[in-house]
């Protein structure tokens, strides 16, 4: 399948960032599986209410699709309801939204149980209002979604009361599979290993960092939106600390609300981390703007306030660039690092280490040689810098975590 896409320029905004948002674009439709056979930004003074643009400039782009032989038009703003159904009737074509879009690739790219039912419940919720719409989520060209409908069905075929339906059922076993999260979460948590969230805009290179940092086999793919699903793994720290690190899904500009909803899972690791690394890419010249996207969304979500590690990846082929040169010097405690190489990996772990230690602060303790219990848990939880053995006592010190130390406080000393 192809498509001609469209960017809308509205006023004030600069040709380059018109061009900039048309490259992503570009990218998220080619991630999506589609052909892209061109690229049209438009420039917008005033929006109208039927079709967005004017009909004049409607009927240029449709011939112009036309000509093309696309078989959809894809816009990167969202379309109301109405006008997606305006722009249907009049060129014939599959006519979807950057919205869309990204549900699209949410959809094909979800690999889980609990990633493709949040996928059906954003993706229905979407659908509800657009019923009446002569094309459906390309199904009609590509199939169905994975696990919300058989394949070729149509939303035409779905009246509104089955759609309520399935949404309600879908919210129900999401709310069954993230309890069974929040259970595995708590057995984490009872290992008393701090918790990192690796966050940053959309192929920044979160699962190549956390592969090289912790060993593991994170898919790892030059394309947007690459890790939907959640990952964590240990990683140890040069100090001989451990830490868990959770890959979570990129953000993006005007990521839809529902999707930062729909994937309260996801973002609920980042939720709940002691700390977050917020991955940018050096190497590219929107990286100012993916930075206070990220920032952005943190804020939207309450965490903008944890301590955060600011790293810069790809700084082998970040060049002389501008754009990262000048958030460089607004960032002076920030790392640099190539994921690929293996550079700045050790101050990264080093940062990490920091974090940790004022999290764990150096208690000492005198435990009666009875109560090997608690030497177990320190040694569990915490990281032992001194044993002594003294008549019936054993003399620690060690770095623990808070709830290790509130049950060792009827033996602390010194």
């Amino acid at each position: 399948m192809s498509a001609v896409l469209v960017t809308l320029q509205r006023p004030g905004v600069a040709p380059a960032v018109s061009e900039a948002h048309s490259s992503e674009l570009s990218g998220l439709v080619r991630t999506m599986g589609l052909e892209v056979r061109d690229a049209l930004i438009v420039r917008l003074v005033e929006p109208h209410p039927r079709l967005l643009l004017g009909k004049g400039k409607a009927e240029e782009i449709t011939q112009r699709a036309k000509e093309l032989e696309a078989d959809c038009i894809i816009f990167d703003d969202d379309l109301a309801p109405s006008q997606q159904r305006n722009w249907e009737e009049m060129s014939g074509l599959a006519v979807i939204d950057r919205h869309e879009v990204i549900l699209e690739i949410f959809a094909a790219r979800a690999a889980t149980r609990e990633a493709a039912l949040q996928v059906g419940l954003a993706r229905l919720e979407y659908s509800l209002p657009r019923l009446t719409r002569a094309w459906t989520h390309l199904s009609r060209q590509r199939g169905g979604a994975r696990g919300t409908r058989g394949e070729g069905e149509t939303q035409l075929e779905l009246d509104r009361r089955l759609v309520v339906r399935k949404i309600a059922r879908l919210k129900r076993e999401i709310e069954l599979v993230r309890e069974q999260r929040t259970t595995r979460r708590r057995r984490r948590e009872g290992g008393e290993l701090p918790t990192g969230s690796i966050v940053g805009y959309t192929n920044a290179g979160k699962s190549s960092l956390l592969n090289v940092l912790s060993g593991a086999n994170v898919l790892v793919e030059d394309k947007l939106f690459a890790t939907l699903d959640p990952t964590t793994r240990r990683v140890r720290l040069g100090d001989g600390n451990e830490v868990l690190l959770t890959d979570t899904v990129g953000f993006i500009r005007r990521l839809p609300h529902d999707l930062i909803v729909a994937f309260k899972a996801t973002l609920e690791e980042t939720l709940l981390s002691d700390f977050l690394v917020h991955v940018l890419d050096a190497s590219s010249p929107e990286v100012q703007e993916h930075y206070a996207t990220t920032v952005a969304v943190l804020e939207e979500l309450g965490v903008g306030t944890k301590p955060i590690i600011t790293v810069f990846n790809k700084i082998d082929a970040a060049g002389d660039g501008l754009s990262f040169a000048a958030l460089r010097s607004r960032l002076s405690d920030s790392i640099e690092l190539s994921a690929r190489t293996g550079e700045g990996l050790e101050q990264l772990k080093g940062s990490i280490a920091r974090l940790h230690a004022a999290g764990h602060p150096v208690v000492r303790v005198a435990l009666p040689d009875s109560r090997h219990d608690l030497v177990a848990l320190i040694h569990r939880t915490g990281k032992i810098l001194a044993t002594e053995y003294e008549d019936n006592l054993i003399r620690i010190a060690a770095q623990v975590p808070e709830r290790t130390r509130s049950l060792l406080e009827p033996f602390l000393v010194g």
